[in-house]
């Protein structure tokens, strides 16, 4: 087609000037002069072998460093109050999101205690686990596991 054939002369062309743009970076500037589709961008694209001179770079949740893992993937406890673990899950509302932070015991399965915020800050998390100190009074060596977001 002539106009693929044009969108390929513009795709050249970007990727020259600038080879570390990637396939949304170019649909956003083509679509500008051209009319086109992203999913056409992206075959063309692939013709034409252009790809991002650069990938993107990967960044840590966590400044902290690693907590050693007591658990081992031993998950089994013959007695509450030994291991607990954490986790915060999504909750989709009209106003935005809504997150659960819940602390869950290994061995009965149950859920010992939790917290909800509009925010996912380490307060959602700590307020989940110090309601669940408070309620239950663990004796010491409680092992508490989470898998920090990770």
């Amino acid at each position: 087609m002539q106009q693929d054939q044009a969108l390929k002369h513009r795709l050249l062309a970007l990727h020259q000037r600038y080879p570390a743009l990637g396939l949304d970076s170019l649909y956003y500037l083509i679509r500008k002069e051209l009319s086109c589709s992203r999913k056409r961008i992206h075959r063309l694209m692939n013709e034409l072998g252009i790809s991002s001179a650069r990938k993107r770079v990967y960044k840590s949740t966590t400044a902290h460093p690693i907590a050693p893992n007591l658990l081992a993937r031993h998950f089994s406890f013959d007695k509450p109050d030994m291991a607990w673990v954490g986790d915060i899950t999504y909750i989709p509302t009209d106003e935005g999101w809504l997150y659960c932070a819940i602390v869950k015991d290994l061995c009965t399965k149950q859920i010992v205690d939790y917290a909800f915020s509009d925010r996912i800050d380490t307060c959602l998390a700590l307020d989940a686990l110090n309601m669940a100190v408070r309620s239950r009074k663990p004796r010491t060596g409680l092992i508490f596991h989470s898998d920090r977001g990770v």
